[in-house]
């Protein structure tokens, strides 16, 4: 069985070739927008897993955008993926996110082993309507 340790929303990733470290650039929990519909990408999901069993694990992930007023909109599902060592690092690219309402959207992230989908996160983004600016006087 296989287990999400951390999931985070970021603009960019950046992957240390000599020494395999991972930097999350520009983290996205909150946006603001003068007017909708917008759209807004590239945008990364960068996860951790930790697999409990010794063997090989295959795994497949799905995502998907709830809107404010729950609308569910697929994101994106992969391939069955084989996971062999203990603790596994996946980074999922997303072309666009299109969004359509101010409020509270949800990114849920699943994972399936067997027939059933579970979710590994829920990754909140919050899209807040911006102030008009107000005209300066001269």
């Amino acid at each position: 069985m296989i287990r999400n340790v951390w999931s985070v929303l970021c603009r960019d990733i950046i992957t240390d070739q000599e020494s395999n470290s991972v930097t999350y650039l520009r983290c996205i929990e909150e946006g603001a927008a003068a007017r909708l519909p917008i759209q807004i990408g590239p945008v990364f999901l960068g996860t951790l897993w930790e697999k409990t069993g010794k063997g090989p694990e295959t795994v497949s992930f799905r995502m998907a955008l709830v809107s404010p007023t729950r609308k569910s909109k697929a994101l994106l599902q992969t391939r069955p993926i084989t996971m062999d060592r203990s603790r596994h690092r996946l980074h999922f690219r997303l072309n666009t996110l299109h969004l359509e309402e101010f409020g509270n959207y949800m990114l849920v992230l699943e994972f399936r082993q067997g027939e059933n989908w579970e979710t590994a996160a829920r990754l909140p983004v919050f899209i807040r309507e911006m102030e008009p600016e107000k005209p300066t006087a001269r």
